[in-house]
């Protein structure tokens, strides 16, 4: 009886590990250890490329903090850019699954990036999240908008309000990535009209990636334009130079 009751116990503790080992969250990324943080266990979120020395205003990577050329020679429509990591591997994929794979798990792990970013920032929150809208068209193609969930999450998180049907998307425009520097600021111009009114607020548009600046650049121009007091954005990543 008595080995009976040993076998059993035995039993149940190899049966209560295996459980955890099935039930505990596993890495996005590598699919093999065990959640970290945000998706990720500790090692892969150790090895992302962290935007660690980057202009402090549009967040371009750079070889030291400062401001990069472009901000120097130009004023910008937006004060701040906040983007957490440079666009390469593994963000570059993980935001590509994200947007065109439909793995909305990512959309977790780029909200958790962007608001351990602004809560080491000294600023003061916004009153307003808005993501970067893209029109209805492209909303049934795709099924979702990244921008969207991501600027939910960061919400939900720091307890913001975010503005779905604050601006709208007026035409559809060409992917930004398939376009020069040139083509990618003309393609952008008059996109965006605003549905509500915005002035004084603080707003952070919010982003997945941010590369030429352009479209964060042109919807900044439409809130600044409606007397938004400030306009600051956030993405996950910003691509380097």
């Amino acid at each position: 009886m008595h080995a009976n009751h040993k076998a059993i116990t035995e039993a149940r503790h190899k049966l209560g590990i295996t459980l955890n080992w099935l039930l505990e969250p596993v890495c996005f990324l590598c699919e093999e250890n065990g959640e970290w943080r945000h998706g990720l266990c500790k090692h892969c979120w150790q090895h992302l490329p962290h935007n660690l020395l980057c202009c402090r205003i549009c967040a371009l990577p750079l070889a030291s903090k400062g401001l990069c050329g472009a901000c120097q020679a130009t004023a910008m429509t937006y004060d701040r850019i906040i983007a957490p990591t440079v666009y390469r591997h593994p963000i570059d994929q993980m935001l590509c699954s994200l947007k065109y794979a439909g793995r909305l798990q990512w959309a977790r792990t780029a909200a958790g990036l962007v608001v351990d970013c602004v809560l080491q920032q000294d600023l003061e929150l916004p009153h307003l999240l808005l993501p970067v809208p893209m029109t209805r068209k492209a909303i049934r193609q795709r099924g979702f908008n990244q921008s969207a969930y991501i600027a939910r999450l960061v919400g939900r998180q720091l307890k913001i309000k975010v503005g779905f049907d604050v601006v709208h998307k007026t035409r559809e425009t060409h992917r930004q990535s398939t376009l020069s520097r040139s083509q990618r600021q003309q393609n952008i111009v008059g996109a965006f009209a605003l549905t509500r009114p915005v002035a004084g607020t603080r707003i952070a548009i919010v982003d997945d990636v941010v590369t030429s600046c352009s479209t964060v650049a042109e919807l900044a121009g439409v809130l600044k334009a409606a007397q938004a007091s400030e306009v600051n954005v956030w993405a996950c990543a910003r691509t380097p130079a």
